[in-house]
């Protein structure tokens, strides 16, 4: 007889099942401090802090999980084609940054740590680590209330409200870069509209999953993500987001119908912002027209094109670009060259200019096996699942766009990606004996 499938129907706590907070394992609160303290990434010293406290709660994570042996036991990993392509990637990034002396530097190994190693180890373990419902409820809340202080943080940003502001140095022009759009704890314009962007999918969930003043908070936080990455005053963000909402739905039968009353919606709603938040239309209508970061993009860009030419097997090594560009950079007849200090604005010619075209390769095969693999139908026994697929999605998208764009080196919006992307596709990379003994299974076809 089949096991039945684990409904989706919210409970009262929208955990989906009746397990007590206080018997979740210590491993799945560190990942979750993890993504928290992931905001405050590379402004510790700002606060006092000497340690990055989200590089000690991801590592003990890591420990308390490989010790826990219960763990193991409900799921166990599925090696996959994604997983020989990332563990390429790490090993040809590592040997590329050993060769041209960048391992040992803080940018170079940092840079490997937050775009590749913890995002890759997030995607690997989050099958273990949100194997349950409830656990996926408490990553839920967390994104909720993580929205709700990034929401706040903007408006209160585009208000010039400093005083208000916490931490302090958000409002210092010195710190970070962008200043005058919302860059929340990140100091970064486009990192907060990325974060934003994942709250937003995550509450959009919550709403439908939770009841009594968690579903409120949900649909409240809706809108202040929203707000926020219209505020962060990102362009790709702003077309990851749409393009990212219009996917998900597209991809939930239940939600198609909806797409022009949403899409409606939502320019409803930034027409109202823009009347009501002073001087965000004439912030957006001035970010709408700057060609200035077009021309770094086509500098970099075609810096990093030429490198391919020169050296299409080895690159110039791992985070070395910044160091040479000068070299490669060129007067263009039509523009000008506004800086040349900055990374190429598009990691997959970053990756081919730093790692030849092998780690290109490698990486287009990361996001091809991995969270890109979110489009294709998927069968899941827990229907609790279906949507985190959406959510995945979403985020993909607008990760996928900023991809294009800029070099994305924001450890949370990276990492959050290819968690949302490992608990999507838990029945792909994991397995269980209840999978084994189990038929009752929801087959998505688009």
């Amino acid at each position: 007889m089949a096991t039945p499938a684990v409904s989706s129907r919210p409970t009262t706590d929208g955990t989906g099942g009746n397990s007590s907070w206080r018997s979740t394992p210590a491993y799945v609160w560190c990942f979750l401090a993890t993504i928290v303290f992931n905001i405050f990434s590379a402004h510790w010293d700002r606060l006092g802090v000497p340690l990055g406290l989200d590089r000690i709660s991801f590592f003990g994570g890591v420990l308390l999980l490989a010790l826990d042996p219960w763990a193991w036991k409900r799921r166990s990993l599925v090696l996959r084609p994604v997983h020989g392509a990332m563990f390429g990637l790490l090993a040809l990034a590592t040997i590329s940054a050993a060769g041209h002396g960048t391992l040992l530097n803080s940018y170079g190994l940092f840079a490997l740590l937050d775009r590749l190693f913890v995002p890759f180890v997030m995607f690997c373990l989050a099958p273990i680590v949100f194997a349950k419902a409830e656990h996926r409820a408490l990553l839920l809340k967390t994104l909720v209330l993580l929205g709700l202080y990034l929401g706040v943080t903007a408006i209160l940003e585009t208000l010039k409200l400093w005083a208000l502001v916490f931490p302090s140095y958000i409002g210092d022009p010195s710190v970070g870069i962008q200043f005058g759009r919302a860059r929340g704890p990140f100091a970064a314009s486009e990192a907060m509209g990325m974060a934003c962007a994942a709250c937003f999918f995550a509450a959009s969930l919550a709403v439908s999953r939770f009841r009594g003043a968690w579903r409120w908070l949900s649909a409240l936080v809706v809108a202040l993500s929203a707000g926020g990455v219209l505020m962060s005053l990102t362009r790709s963000v702003w077309v990851g987001l749409v393009l990212g909402s219009v996917l998900a739905m597209v991809i939930t039968p239940a939600l198609r119908r909806y797409i022009p009353v949403a899409l409606v919606g939502g320019a409803a709603a930034v027409a109202i912002a823009l009347a009501v938040v002073p001087g965000l239309q004439e912030s957006v209508t001035e970010r709408a027209g700057t060609s200035r970061s077009v021309y770094d993009r086509y500098n970099t860009n075609g810096a990093a094109l030429r490198i391919v030419e020169q050296e299409p097997l080895t690159g110039v090594g791992w985070v070395k670009f910044l160091d040479v560009s000068s070299d490669w950079v060129r007067q263009a007849d039509t523009y000008g060259i506004t800086n040349v200090k900055i990374e190429v604005h598009n990691v997959f010619l970053s990756r081919a200019a730093e790692l030849g075209l092998p780690g290109a390769a490698l990486f287009v095969a990361c996001i091809l096996l991995g969270p890109a693999r979110v489009l294709l139908p998927q069968r899941y026994r827990e229907k609790e699942l279906v949507g985190w697929r959406a959510v995945s999605l979403g985020m993909t998208a607008v990760w996928g766009v900023t991809l294009m764009l800029s070099p994305v080196p924001y450890p949370l919006p990276n990492t959050l990606t290819w968690l949302l992307a490992g608990i999507a596709l838990i029945p792909y990379v994991s397995s269980s004996r209840e999978d084994d003994r189990s038929t009752d299974v929801v087959a998505l076809q688009r």
